[in-house]
């Protein structure tokens, strides 16, 4: 099952350029978000969120080529969960990624 979200914040890792099987281009990044509103006016308290952002298609080039480490970036996207196993101890592993493909979702600067 999948969620839709929306969430601005910054690229601190990535974007790391990559190609499906079937030469798709994708892009991944982590995003860290500042969710909590300011306790006072102009004073933010820091509880980051850092959120898993993989791009299909021509955003992808697009995010590849305009963003990089510490730029601001506004995503819009498909929650999903992602399940393997450990190669090393065997156990279940999940992250949650947000996908963006040319069907659905946004992505771009933000001008925050």
């Amino acid at each position: 099952m999948a969620t839709t979200v929306t969430f601005a914040g910054r690229v601190v890792a990535g974007p790391d350029l990559l190609y499906t099987r079937d030469g798709t281009p994708f892009v991944t990044c982590r995003v860290l978000v500042n969710s909590c509103p300011p306790d006072a006016p102009g004073a933010w308290v820091d509880e980051l969120v850092a959120h898993h952002v993989r791009i299909y298609g021509s955003a992808a080039t697009q995010v590849h080529e305009s963003l990089g480490v510490g730029d601001p970036i506004i995503v819009h996207g498909l929650q999903r969960t992602e399940t393997w196993l450990d190669q090393d101890s065997g156990e279940r592993r999940t992250k949650s990624v947000v996908e963006i493909d040319n069907r659905f979702g946004e992505v771009g600067v933000s001008l925050r």
